[in-house]
């Protein structure tokens, strides 16, 4: 068994180089742990490429039993991907494609389609917590 618990999203100062927290739980039971789950979200033009650095503070700031998501509106450059993958960090990179495809799914299988009607439900009736919490908090939810 796998998913996902929304957290929260963090204040725009003092975040510490996140923008929001969750919680992936994986199995149940006496087989079953969760793993905090600490992200960060750039909104880049898309002739601007996010750089091994720029994912390096996500990457900083994780812990044991931690993963890292970095998501951003534009691409990732091959230098940062190479990376990450050598040095085997435990973080999920969603470049603009990913977020295109997955946002028009959400709008396909819930808005029948329409992608503005899509947006404006997650910008106006989802309800998400902003705080400045400490991450490890999610695991006591």
């Amino acid at each position: 068994m796998l998913s996902y618990v929304e957290g929260w999203l963090t204040r725009r100062s003092g975040d510490g180089g996140a923008d929001f927290v969750g919680r992936l739980d994986i199995g149940s039971g006496l087989a079953g742990t969760s793993l905090v789950v600490l992200g960060q979200a750039k909104c880049v033009k898309l002739d601007n490429l996010v750089t091994a650095e720029q994912i390096g503070r996500v990457v900083a700031r994780l812990r044991r039993g931690w993963i890292g998501v970095y998501v951003t509106t534009g691409a990732y450059s091959v230098p940062a991907q190479t990376e990450m993958v050598e040095d085997q960090y435990p973080i999920i990179l969603i470049n603009g494609l990913e977020l295109a495809r997955e946002l028009r799914s959400m709008a396909r299988d819930d808005h029948g389609g329409d992608l503005e009607a899509c947006l404006s439900h997650l910008l106006t009736q989802r309800e998400i917590a902003i705080t400045n919490r400490r991450p490890e908090e999610i695991l006591l939810e």
